[in-house]
């Protein structure tokens, strides 16, 4: 509060000018935003070796915002000079994290920039930030990113990001393990993904990986069996075939001679010859089509159709005989394999319905019987590189509809086509399949 004389001469002393910087903002948030954008009042500076970038800040900003600089800058053992340099920390990161102090910002620019802020909110103790990052992480996580982020996750012990990890690495082994980007990660972190549950078709998309790895890592192939040695364990040698050991791992000169020679034998089945100590004595093939992996997604027209309620409604009487149309011109990126699926419109009157999937020639690659509104194969359906139709015979009433065009994502799944559409009837159709690209 200003204070006045008794002196009429002087009763402008204590008062602000219209000019001063505090009459102009109303709120403390646009103080503290002001602060830091003017540097005013500041009294530390915070110095990165190596460069000539230097942030003017304000001590009691920081120690509000961290433990960790409350201790630094007024604790016992305080920095007391006008200088603080933080020789570990991206530059770009800290200055994030400043805007994030003095002005609440939450808007992250990308991914990197978030891993790096992740651990200095970790490094200061800044739980709420930890929490901000957390959840932006998870929320863009991919297959093709996930090497970016896959370290912090393990480093920090972030159980929710690991579980979201683990879901990416499920869904895409192979994106994951042939990423550019596996090369960036730690040797702890390698580990922690190898044993997780990697549903490649191949166990050279493994050993592949691991090479890459290494590679990464500057190693030759002199070099290469020190670096990568304690990842061999997690390769199951035992599950390739003659063809794919003696043509991916015998050259690469991973193995010596005789670890090569009984490795190969015991592929082969020839008894009383033991294993090297590396080598893992699983057989068991790492691709398996367990229920609760199974992923859905449903195919639904968005056209709206101009009809009437009551023509919406109508159907024709079919004959099983008779194929009707459920999915036509269905491509999808990458290859998938269907489980079942599911439409309201499979309701047949007296015996089964036969749902059938061919391909562009007309080929039956999986088909099926149902007398209810879900039919499942007996063995996945593979789709990819290809156009493919499903048709159903049934004897009963079919809706009488049209076809409307569909754009179906699901994470990296993406299908395109045409689907049986009619309004109030029919609903839409949904594939339940595996996707491990």
């Amino acid at each position: 509060m200003a204070t006045t004389t008794g002196n009429n001469n002087n009763n402008n002393i204590n008062t602000p000018s219209k000019s001063a910087w505090q009459s102009q903002l109303i709120s403390p948030s646009q103080r503290l935003s002001s602060l830091l954008l003017s540097c005013r009042l500041a009294d530390l500076t915070i110095t990165f070796p190596n460069t000539d970038r230097q942030l003017k800040v304000h001590r009691l900003v920081l120690a509000m915002s961290s433990p960790v600089f409350e201790a630094m800058l007024y604790g016992p053992l305080a920095e007391e000079g006008p200088e603080v340099s933080l020789a570990e920390d991206p530059p770009e990161a800290v200055e994030w994290m400043l805007e994030y102090m003095y002005r609440g910002q939450t808007h992250m620019p990308d991914i990197t920039i978030c891993v790096h802020v992740y651990q200095l909110a970790s490094k200061y103790q800044m739980e709420p930030l930890m929490a901000l990052c957390s959840e932006y992480l998870r929320g863009n996580l991919t297959a093709s990113n996930l090497s970016e982020m896959y370290d912090t996750a393990v480093l920090l012990d972030d159980s929710a990001l690991l579980q979201r990890c683990a879901q990416v690495v499920s869904h895409s082994p192979t994106a994951v393990l042939t990423s550019p980007h596996l090369g960036r990660l730690t040797r702890s972190a390698l580990i922690h993904l190898l044993i997780q549950p990697l549903h490649v078709a191949s166990e050279v998309t493994i050993f592949q990986a691991i090479r890459n790895w290494g590679q990464a890592q500057g190693c030759g192939t002199d070099e290469m069996r020190e670096a990568i040695l304690e990842f061999l364990p997690q390769i199951r040698f035992l599950a390739m075939t003659t063809d794919e050991f003696v043509e991916h791992v015998m050259p690469s000169g991973v193995l010596n001679l005789h670890e090569a020679s009984s490795i190969l034998m015991n592929i082969k089945k020839v008894r009383d010859v033991p294993l090297p100590a590396l080598c893992s004595q699983m057989r068991e093939k790492r691709l398996r089509f367990d229920e609760e992996l199974l992923r859905k997604v449903t195919l639904a027209t968005t056209h709206n159709f101009p009809k009437t309620k009551k023509h919406t409604r109508s159907s024709n009487f079919v004959h099983s005989n008779q194929e009707q149309i459920l999915v036509m011109n269905l491509r999808t990126a990458g290859i998938i394999q269907v489980g079942r699926l599911e439409c309201k419109a499979l309701n047949p009157t007296s015996g089964s319905a036969c749902v059938t999937i061919k391909d562009s020639q007309g080929n039956i690659i999986g088909t099926t019987t149902t007398d209810g509104h879900q039919a499942t194969f007996n063995k996945p359906v593979s789709l990819g590189g290809d156009v493919y139709s499903l048709t159903v015979a049934m004897e009963g009433h079919w809706p009488r509809g049209e076809l409307g065009d569909f754009l179906a994502t699901e994470d990296e799944v993406r299908l395109t086509g045409r689907v049986a559409y009619t309004e109030g009837r029919s609903g839409s159709v949904t594939l339940y399949f595996w996707s491990f690209n």
